[in-house]
């Protein structure tokens, strides 16, 4: 029950900091930190320190990934650490499942802002335009899918 209610409110959090991160392009830490507390708690519920070894281990490699695409101006900052928060909750052996689903997510989110500001630029009478993907969009497509995809998962 208690690993349930925990997923939810990650799943939940998840949602908000994709929204967040839409309307600001920021993910705030506190948001990461609740993210991190829900995971936590979801992993040591359903399958106890064993399972939070794993996926700690997943979290380890993401923020040691995410810090050097951090370096190279690839991603900001926050997703790094959202991301990380999120693989607190999903273990090492499903993590290329949701780390697959955030690389199709984050594609198709690219595709849809290139042709809407394609669009808007050809609204502005062509004058360039910068713009940033809202990477917490497919952290939170790919952290859903990770669970909704695993027949094992504590919601299915």
């Amino acid at each position: 029950m208690v690993a349930e209610i925990a997923l939810w409110a990650a799943l939940a959090t998840a949602v908000v900091g994709a929204v967040w991160d839409v309307r600001t392009r920021r993910i705030p830490n506190w948001l990461v930190g609740i993210l991190a507390v829900c995971a936590v708690t979801t992993t040591v519920a359903s399958g106890g320190l064993e399972l939070l070894g794993s996926a700690a281990i997943h979290a380890g490699i993401a923020l040691a990934i995410g810090v050097g695409l951090f370096a190279l101006k690839a991603i900001g900052a926050g997703d790094a650490k959202f991301y990380t928060a999120a693989a607190l909750a999903v273990p090492l052996d499903r993590a290329w499942v949701m780390f697959g689903w955030v690389v199709l997510a984050g594609f198709l989110l690219m595709i849809v802002l290139m042709i809407y500001y394609r669009g808007l630029k050809i609204m502005t009478d062509g004058k360039k335009r910068s713009w940033t993907l809202p990477y917490g969009v497919p952290i939170c497509c790919g952290f859903i899918a990770a669970f909704l995809s695993d027949s094992n998962s504590l919601i299915f």
